[in-house]
């Protein structure tokens, strides 16, 4: 894991992890075709949705809700 800015949790600084395939399907929907998609991770706190570029926290998106 690693640590990173994240614009949902009020800029705080959040454990994030690599994307799941079926979080990464989601994902290649929100961003630019020229973004690795190996280069998106998620951020781990429980009532957060948002996943972002490793190097960049204004690129990236959120990912739609989890169904129950």
């Amino acid at each position: 894991m690693v640590s990173k800015r994240c614009p949902n949790c009020g800029h705080q600084m959040q454990e994030f992890s690599p994307l799941t395939d079926e979080e990464r399907e989601e994902a290649r929907k929100q961003i630019p075709k020229h973004i690795r998609e190996g280069a998106l991770l998620r951020c781990t706190n429980k009532n957060c949705r948002r996943f972002q570029q490793r190097g960049n926290y204004r690129l990236g998106g959120n990912l739609p809700p989890e169904e129950e």
